[in-house]
């Protein structure tokens, strides 16, 4: 388990020592077996933050706690040992380039026999599919190749935490799919508890289960994922899970007053979000039926996040102003949020 309790990091920005918070009183527990997402816009204090896990960056106050062991009073040797069981890889790989990919897993295996060295290596690029790179320098590798020497490098003394600091950012999407994809089978595989920092929401939707918003230092929002996409409470959040939705797009076709959003009189237009994890029923055909009404779908965006149906559609409801009104109870009687957003009268 990992145990942030009021941790403050401070910076001092220019000669007058004016300091800067970069984290700023953030309290946070992470458990054992999690994937856990920390989401951030850039400057919100998260890749501080997660290097304080392993005191890459010495907190000013507060208390850093790994399986219950206060890491920021260890001593030197004993805190070099403590790190060897929290692995890290980042968004640039940082890999040696005059090392090949075997030299550079190898290197932090320190107290091993030559033959120990070669198979656990071994066993490590096999881990992460990569076997047939053993002899190839950094430069011959593809962004997703060096990510995945990272990833078997930053395991090889056998850590049970795994921070990645943006560490699908410099990739494409079906690259960052695959690493992220071999992030989750690890997790499975070898039981780690993996720490996600990224600005991406889709990442923190394609694979953690738990995740917490940073702003300006601190965190805003907390909470099971689906919860965070399902029914965003701070409008930082809003703002990050409205950049991997359609339905942010509403927006703009009403703006461009966009024939597709034209009312006719008594019509009335909204936006249904699920906010209950298990939504599954055909809503919209039912409604449709079940109070004689006409419902049009004008976008609609619904995915799978952790397990479960997160998203929505906007639709226009056309038919007596009464027959609608009893749609969109049942709608909230279904635990699905009605936003109105054009109204063209009863």
């Amino acid at each position: 388990m990992i145990e942030l309790e009021h941790i403050v990091k401070k910076f001092h920005a220019d000669k007058k020592d004016t300091a800067i918070h970069a984290v700023n009183d953030v309290s946070l527990t992470i458990n054992d077996g999690d994937i856990y997402g920390i989401i951030g816009f850039s400057g919100a204090g998260k890749s501080t933050l997660v290097r304080c896990i392993n005191l890459l960056e010495r907190p000013d106050s507060g208390s850093v706690k790994i399986d219950s062991v206060e890491m920021t009073k260890l001593k030197p040797r004993e805190l070099y040992k403590a790190r060897t069981k929290i692995g890290m890889i980042f968004q640039q790989f940082n890999l040696m380039p005059s090392r090949t990919v075997f030299q550079n897993v190898a290197y932090p295996l320190k107290n091993m026999t030559k033959d120990e060295i070669k198979k656990r290596v071994r066993d490590l690029l096999a881990l992460v599919e990569i076997s047939e790179k053993e002899n190839a320098y950094p430069s011959e590798l593809s962004g997703g190749q060096k990510q995945r020497v990272a990833i078997a490098r930053a395991l090889a003394n056998d850590p049970t935490i795994l921070l990645c600091d943006e560490a699908t950012s410099a990739l494409d999407p079906q690259t960052t799919g695959s690493i992220l994809q071999l992030l989750k089978d690890l997790n499975k595989q070898l039981g780690l508890t993996i720490v996600v920092i990224t600005h991406e929401m889709e990442v923190v939707k394609n694979i953690c289960l738990k995740a917490a918003v940073m702003d300006a230092g601190k965190i805003i929002e907390r909470g099971d994922v689906f919860t965070i996409f399902s029914d965003p409470q701070h409008t930082v959040t809003r703002n990050f899970v409205r950049t991997t939705s359609n339905l942010s797009k509403i927006e703009t076709l009403i703006k461009d007053d966009s024939p597709m959003v034209q009312l006719k009189p008594g019509e009335l237009m909204a936006r249904l979000v699920y906010i209950h994890a298990d939504v599954s029923e055909p809503l919209i055909s039912f409604a449709s039926r079940e109070f004689d009404i006409e419902i049009n779908i004008i976008l609609a965006d619904v995915e799978i996040v952790a397990g479960a149906m997160v998203g929505g559609t906007v639709v226009i409801f056309n038919g007596p102003r009464e027959r609608i009104n009893r749609a969109i109870d049942y709608y909230k009687s279904k635990d699905i949020r009605v936003e109105v957003i054009k109204d063209a009268g009863a």
